[in-house]
């Protein structure tokens, strides 16, 4: 596979060293060739240098002549002395020449040295016929006209020879020139065929590329488009061995798992659904059988000869039995929320849901009991206990119908407190009692608060709503039998609530702002104190 997603790195790789190195190697071409011009253009201005110096020796012979008819013409000796003067130059500027030519290897240089020397041979002869006139016109003061044809044979033969040697240049130059402009025309080739393969490798790369990147890459985006709207069967075929084809195959790996997770999904909706009518029959069912328990508890309320000792019972077992009913609410919606994927902390959520449960139907078993006792409301059987603790069983216990009553709980707790000796039961009676009506204050939804702080001799419980309060004329009542606000309750509830505080050697108040909130605050002995007198 690593090899597979290699290859269209390597294609990219290995088209990119072809064209440097086709670049390079024009490029090189290229050098050489401007190279071989430079050397040419280098060549044709030295030769045009030999053919300005060939040129240079026409003219002096030129003169030369010139000189001698001046000098017959005249009768001027000297116009003869200027004519050897200047065959004597010539004479010098050949050996220079001459010498130059030798040092070359090359055909036109040997050619050019034979050349070169026949036309010292004749500068001699002129120089000898010359010193032979000035000799003879010194003393007879005229010259032969045969003298003077063999001066002129002497002078064309040179004039011939140099003319020679400007062939020699001028085949020299045409041939460099020609062989530039060869390289010219190569190095023009050169730009075209290149020019051409460039474009033609541009165009298939790009076809190359559009067909093996560009639109396998709109296809997925298509198909990853679907996906995002819902249809899960799309899949993406390819023949590319390339890293796309190996997108492509995860792509399709990627929607087969979410196909099937999705099927799982629905069947697991389908179950849930299931479950949750299942369940809302039992609830509606446990329902019914509460609020029959609480009209057969009203009833009972309303018979004079249980007193008040029957009444406490009656509401006594009507808050366990409402935990009860919230819990079992709360059990059914994690078991749905959990089945088939549970892990250890939902499995820990699980059983202490049930244990709760379990508490609540041990402790409504022992109001029954002590409802067979009604004769006398029973002392608390106090023990060392931690209220933080219990704080936070409460906060379990109504959370899900704070939850569905929109109420915000805030638990907030001191450290460091003390041990109190309390009745577990009766303080969690008590206690779930506040909660619960604070609840019911609250309607339209707010914040519970739950608090505890200590002093050296005290502990202090808070139990706080935002709700709509009470009047300050119902405050001096609230805690008295029988006195209640709440259509159909019994009044009996916050006169149990100070009952099992004062049984605690403790105190409750109350402070309420109507509109505002309600606060109620506990306050009971920290450590324990001597309970065998009571």
């Amino acid at each position: 596979m690593e090899n597979v997603q290699r290859k269209l790195g390597n294609y990219i790789i290995a088209a990119f060293i072809v064209n440097v190195f086709a670049i390079m190697s024009i490029g090189g071409i290229c050098i050489l060739m401007v190279k071989d011009m430079v050397h040419n253009i280098n060549k044709l201005e030295a030769e045009s240098e030999n053919v300005a110096k060939a040129d240079d020796i026409n003219n002096t012979i030129h003169n030369m002549i010139f000189s001698i008819h001046h000098a017959i013409i005249e009768t001027d000796k000297y116009h003869l002395i200027y004519a050897i003067d200047i065959v004597e130059d010539v004479a010098d500027e050949i050996a220079i020449y001459k010498a130059h030519e030798e040092y070359g290897d090359e055909q036109h240089n040997k050619e050019e040295v034979v050349i070169l020397t026949e036309i010292q041979e004749n500068l001699t002869g002129l120089k000898n016929e010359l010193d032979g006139i000035y000799q003879q016109f010194t003393e007879e003061g005229f010259i032969e006209k045969t003298d003077l044809r063999k001066l002129e044979r002497f002078g064309n033969s040179v004039q011939n020879l140099t003319g020679e040697i400007n062939k020699i240049h001028f085949a020299i130059i045409a041939n460099k020139v020609q062989d530039s402009y060869e390289k010219m025309y190569f190095i023009l080739f050169l730009y075209i065929v290149s020019s051409v393969v460039g474009i033609m490798a541009s165009v298939v790369g790009y076809l190359v590329l559009t067909r093996n990147t560009v639109v396998p890459i709109k296809r997925l985006a298509k198909a990853t488009r679907k996906v995002a709207a819902g249809d899960l069967s799309v899949r993406v075929d390819t023949r590319s061995v390339t890293e796309i084809g190996s997108l492509y195959e995860s792509f399709n790996v990627m929607t087969e798992k979410l196909e099937e997770h999705e099927k799982r999904r629905e069947e697991f909706k389908k179950e849930l659904e299931k479950q949750v009518l299942e369940r809302t029959k039992e609830l509606r069912a446990a329902n019914e059988s509460l609020k029959k328990a609480q009209a057969d508890l009203i009833r009972m309320e309303k018979i004079a000869t249980l007193g008040q000792i029957a009444t406490t019972v009656n509401h006594e077992i009507k808050t366990p039995l409402n935990s009860l009913y919230m819990n079992l609410q709360l059990l059914a919606k994690k078991i749905r929320k959990y089945e088939g994927c549970v892990d250890e902390e939902a499995y820990a959520n699980m059983l202490s849901t049930a244990s709760i449960i379990d508490r609540e139907i041990v402790r409504i078993s022992g109001i029954l009991e002590e409802f067979v006792k009604y004769a006398r409301f029973a002392p608390p059987d106090l023990h060392k206990g931690d209220i933080n603790n219990l704080l936070q069983n409460i906060t379990g216990l109504v959370a899900q119908s704070a939850k569905e009553a929109q109420v915000e709980i805030k638990l907030s707790v001191a450290d460091a407190i003390g041990s109190v000796m309390l009745d577990e039961k009766k303080m969690t009676q008590a206690l779930l009692n506040l909660c619960v009506n604070a609840i019911h204050a609250m309607p339209d939804g707010g914040t519970l608060t739950l608090e505890s702080r200590a002093t050296d001799d005290k502990v202090f419980v808070r139990v706080a709503d935002t709700g709509g309060g009470i009047a300050p004329e119902d405050l001096e009542n609230i805690f008295n039998p029988f006195f209640t606000k709440k259509e159909g309750g019994l009044g009996f509830g916050l006169a149990i609530v100070q009952r099992i505080i004062e049984d605690h050697k403790g105190r409750i108040t109350c402070q309420s702002r109507v509109g505002e909130y309600t606060e109620f605050l506990i306050e009971l002995p920290a450590g324990e104190f001597d309970t065998e007198n009571e």
